[in-house]
């Protein structure tokens, strides 16, 4: 890991994933290993340093999958909504960002509040900060 990487890594916000979803979190990254190796090893690095619990018991402002979320990306300085889904789900539908996105395992264990940054293929740094978990699915 470079100098950039492990700063980037160290300022990661706690993240919480439900216990249920864990393992097939944990299949869609096996599944990206060949397709999109960088979103694998973010999802990953993510699910790796997760506290996992029950979904019953994780606070209602926590991202899971299925939840819709408003969020600002980067400086655009808008807030987007988006409902954070499995790569499975219909990709045409407006409104949906799969977990097999970097931005889709950035919103995953997040909460209300909280930003992160990740480094791109390229080596761009990107950012999102949550501003609301408008519905947990």
């Amino acid at each position: 890991m470079t100098v950039h990487a492990e700063a980037i890594h160290a300022a990661m916000p706690p993240i919480l994933v439900a216990a249920e979803q864990y393992d097939q979190l944990s299949a869609v990254a096996g599944g990206l290993e060949d397709v999109l190796p960088e979103v694998a090893r973010f999802l990953d690095q993510e699910l790796a340093r997760a506290e996992v619990m029950p979904l019953a018991r994780l606070p209602d402002d926590v991202v899971t999958v299925n939840s819709t979320v408003d969020f600002i990306f980067g400086m655009k300085g808008r807030v987007e909504r988006l409902k954070l889904v499995y790569p499975t789900a219909r990709s045409s539908d407006d409104g949906l960002v799969s977990i097999a996105s970097p931005v889709g395992v950035a919103l995953l264990g997040m909460r209300e509040g909280q930003t992160i940054s990740w480094s791109t293929r390229y080596g761009d740094l990107r950012w999102l900060k949550v501003v609301k978990v408008v519905e947990r699915g």
